[in-house]
């Protein structure tokens, strides 16, 4: 059985990449395939989890927002403090164990679709992922159908229907922009599209835009 937020936190903790250009998600992938950046995470956020990453940075950035929608103000909390938060503008926390597994999962396959969102991965750079992923702490089954799913063609229209509710369309495109830390022009537009597919307002995925670029360095 495949374990939701075991394989997101290990995409996480392995470093989500900038400048993915096509890649998956860990840093060492975003290495050996395009040169790329690795972008760390503060200690907190490793700890955490995956989950509570995402959740947290969504979390942080709804918080901007509405603070912008009532007027200046001050917001409390950084994404370390924020980690785990819960309740009705926060994440998936306080979701009972199968909910957590179905959110985690959209998650990770919403990261999965934006990592292919410039459309160029070749062959050379599948067997770097096979590579890569052969590495991560997880089951034969894991791997397998982490692998399955990147083989996968886009499938925007299921991302955008995995969105179930507003705190995980936020976290859905929260993690995607962790995915494309400097958008191409191709993935700067399927992060417009997606973010207004979700239904989030431009102020809004300004805000997760701003809080993605911020989140603290290992």
């Amino acid at each position: 059985m495949i374990d939701a937020n075991k394989l997101l936190d290990q995409l996480m903790k392995s470093g989500v990449g900038g400048g993915l250009a096509g890649g998956l998600i860990s840093g060492a992938l975003a290495g050996a395939m395009t040169g790329g950046r690795k972008k760390g995470f503060g200690s907190s956020a490793v700890k955490a989890g995956g989950m509570a990453v995402v959740a947290g940075l969504a979390y942080k950035a709804w918080q901007q927002y509405q603070a912008g929608q009532r007027g200046p103000g001050t917001i409390p909390g950084t994404i370390d403090s924020l980690l785990g938060k819960t309740g009705a503008t926060g994440g998936a926390s306080a979701a009972g164990p199968a909910e957590s597994q179905g959110d985690a999962l959209a998650v990770v396959r919403a990261m999965i679709a934006a990592a292919k969102a410039d459309g160029q991965v070749d062959t050379a750079e599948h067997q770097h992922i096979f590579g890569e992923v052969s590495r991560l702490t997880l089951s034969a089954e894991e791997k397998a159908f982490l692998l399955e799913e990147f083989s996968k063609p886009l499938d925007f229209e299921s991302v955008v229907a995995s969105a179930r509710t507003p705190e995980l369309a936020r976290e859905v495109y929260a993690a995607s922009r962790l995915v494309i830390a400097e958008a191409s022009p191709a993935e700067g537009a399927y992060l417009q599209l997606l973010a207004a597919r979700l239904g989030l307002p431009p102020a809004l995925s300004g805000e997760i835009d701003r809080a993605a670029r911020e989140l603290p360095a290992a």
